[in-house]
């Protein structure tokens, strides 16, 4: 069995965009928790808080022909990588493209927007608006692939997603994969959008956290006596 080692992370995330930064937040017990006000246009939505990723700016090679199949969870991912890699010194480097370098990736979904969109192709009886993009942002396994795609991986692509063990279980199979020479190296980790339709979900399952939507910054507690659900965010790392 070979040894496996993480040589970079990226994540841009509630906390932050750099290890450092978020390292530093984390320890300090920082809370990114906040108000969604705009949740509360849906009526019957109980939980009002969420902890969305902070504002990132795109490298300029980030371009309509570069990023025309990625909704927002793929965007962030290949971003996210792209730090991840630079961090690791493969930025750029030939082994990428050799086959020896996979993608173990998670989201629960893609982007809930183009979701949507088929949504509406149902319920109005027509395809207008959709074209090949449209479910490429959409499926699941949008992320791994288009971060495939940005950098011309063609190594072994896994796609996980198993609700919130996706990113974990990303982590995992990329594990195996190197463990059993079966790569050299692997790409891995997980990403998600926050959207109100998945607070939806959270909610009918009387899991998301309710009791302090005036107070974000309390929530969420999960060994306190007293907590009362999970919180959503926003974030992917690789």
């Amino acid at each position: 069995m070979k040894r496996v080692v993480i040589t970079g992370v990226g994540a841009i995330s509630p906390l932050g965009h750099d290890w450092a930064t978020v390292k530093a937040r984390l320890q300090s017990g920082r809370n990114a928790v906040q108000a969604m006000d705009a949740w509360a246009d849906y009526e019957g939505l109980g939980t009002q808080v969420g902890a969305p990723a902070m504002p990132f700016e795109l490298p300029a090679h980030y371009n309509r022909k570069t990023t025309r199949s990625m909704g927002r969870v793929a965007l962030m991912a290949t971003r996210a990588t792209e730090v991840a890699l630079e961090q690791a010194g493969l930025l750029g480097d030939p082994l990428l493209k050799s086959g020896q370098v996979g993608i173990s990736y998670g989201s629960s979904s893609g982007c809930p927007n183009n979701i949507a969109d088929f949504g509406r192709m149902l319920m109005a009886r027509t395809t207008e608006g959709i074209n090949a993009n449209t479910y490429i942002r959409m499926m699941s396994h949008t992320a791994p692939v288009n971060i495939g795609v940005f950098f011309g991986i063609s190594g072994r692509i896994i796609t996980t997603s198993s609700a919130c063990t996706s990113g974990s279980q990303g982590i995992g199979y990329a594990f195996e994969a190197i463990q059993s020479g079966r790569q050299l190296a692997m790409i891995a980790g997980g990403s998600e959008e926050l959207d109100v339709s998945q607070a939806a979900v959270f909610d009918t399952l009387f899991a998301t956290s309710t009791e302090h939507n005036a107070s974000p910054e309390l929530t969420p507690r999960p060994f306190d006596a007293k907590r009362d659900g999970l919180v959503l965010g926003k974030a992917p790392v690789p």
